[in-house]
Order: structure tokens, then C-alpha cells, then sequence
């Protein structure tokens, strides 16, 4: 009888709660280069900016994504915060988002 092979999965971290939780490696990989992509033009953005951002990403690759955007996309900055690849601000209170330099 065949078996159904396991998707591979990425542990995302949460640096707020520790928090820890499996998200489908396609996944994240898609969303951690679109944030990556988005974030790389150097400005600081909010967090609806960056989503805004993944969105314009995925209609220039033409990727249709049926998921929420919105939770793939908080959930993968707060493991790419938690490495270290992205870095969280306030800046006259607004929390904003970049690459570490």
C-alpha cells in the first residue's frame, strides 16, 4: 500500500509569546522572499505596508495564493525577526519593519 509522504515542514519562532509553530516549507519560502523582496528597497514599513508589499510581489510573479495573506505574512516576520533577518522599531509611534544591517 503506498504511504503519503510528509510535506517539510519550517518551525516558525515567535519572538513575543516563544511560541512555536509548523508552517509548510513552499510556504515559507514563498512569503519569506516576498517579505525579503518588499523590505529590500531599504525604507522602513509598516506592518500593512508589507503586506501590501507581499500583495504587489505576488501579482508581479502572477502567484495566486487562496490562504490568508495577512497571517503567513505576520507569522513569517516574526520567525525572520526571531533569526535575526528582520528588525522591529518604533519611530514617532509608529512600528515599523526592516533588514538588519
Amino acid at each position: 500500500m503506498p504511504t503519503k509522504t510528509a510535506a517539510k515542514k519550517v518551525e516558525c519562532l515567535n519572538p513575543n509569546t516563544g511560541g512555536k509553530i509548523n508552517i509548510d516549507s513552499g510556504i515559507y519560502e514563498l512569503f519569506s522572499k516576498a517579505i525579503y523582496h518588499t523590505l529590500k528597497k531599504g525604507k522602513a514599513l509598516s506592518f500593512t505596508q508589507m503586506v501590501d508589499g507581499v500583495h504587489e510581489y505576488f501579482g508581479e510573479k502572477k502567484i495566486k495564493f487562496d490562504g490568508s495573506v495577512s497571517w503567513y505574512a505576520v507569522t513569517i516576520k516574526n520567525d525572520m525577526e526571531a533569526r535575526g533577518m528582520i528588525e522591529t522599531f518604533v519611530q514617532k509611534g509608529k512600528k515599523l519593519h526592516r533588514l538588519k544591517k
